[in-house]
């Protein structure tokens, strides 16, 4: 199965093809995320903060089957620029094994990380299922939270002026923050499915969001420096599980 991407940076375009795009982006966000509102999804794509938006959109003869949406956001911490990326991503169910989207994600990582070597590049996101928790957390040992290890006080920084920026957060332990956030579509078997699958990174997301599936997403940060980059890169390339 042939799959080809393409990419834009939402930022650079026209007020007349950002109108288009949007409208396209939003006609397929809303398979996934059917709950979610257009004025959600204009905050995210519109940030004031955002020095770049890249589109990344995935192709199998010639139909859409995913998106991947990664703002760049250059904001400040105890008066030190740092970037900030997110990524609000969707694949279509028969197209969710091939990780595609942590994999674009690393892509505009490095191109920033090499632009700007000097300046701190952070990965921040709310996870809302423990299957897509597990992708992230058994690729890096530098992703937190996870268990048994003791999260940094700059990543709890980190976290803390990313959620002021949000509504509707909880604070469930040291490091352990939980936000509302838009329910993905899941079918019954796909639910029963994530819960029946059990190892050390699902039970700590069961632990700390056992109500995930009334729309709670536990928040996530990590460092992007070259040595996250090259090891989640290789444990990708050759399959490797890191507990």
């Amino acid at each position: 199965m042939k799959i080809t991407e393409t990419i834009v940076d939402f930022v650079k375009l026209s007020t007349q093809k950002k109108h288009a795009l949007f409208q396209d982006i939003w006609s397929f966000d809303q398979q996934i995320f059917p709950s979610s509102t257009v004025e959600e999804l204009y905050d995210y794509m519109y940030d004031v903060d955002a020095v770049s938006v890249p589109v990344v959109q995935y192709w199998h003869q010639g139909k859409l089957i995913g998106q991947n949406i990664i703002p760049v956001l250059k904001l400040e911490l105890d008066a030190q620029p740092i970037y900030v990326v997110s990524s609000r991503a969707g694949v279509l169910s028969e197209y969710r094994r091939k990780n595609l989207t942590l994999s674009s994600a690393i892509r505009v990582a490095v191109r920033y990380r090499l632009r700007s070597p000097k300046i701190p590049l952070w990965f921040v996101t709310t996870l809302m299922q423990p299957k897509v928790y597990t992708l992230f957390a058994s690729r890096s040992q530098f992703f937190f939270p996870r268990h048994n290890v003791e999260i940094p006080e700059q990543h709890i920084d980190i976290l803390k002026l990313m959620l002021s920026r949000k509504k509707q957060v909880e604070e469930r332990g040291r490091g352990i923050y939980v936000s509302q956030s838009v329910i993905p579509r899941v079918t019954p078997d796909q639910l029963i499915r994530l819960r029946n699958r059990s190892d050390d990174h699902i039970r700590f997301f069961m632990q700390q969001v056992p109500d995930y599936f009334n729309g709670k997403g536990l928040v996530c940060v990590c460092l992007l420096d070259l040595r996250t980059i090259i090891e989640t890169t290789w444990n990708l390339a050759l399959g490797r599980y890191v507990h």
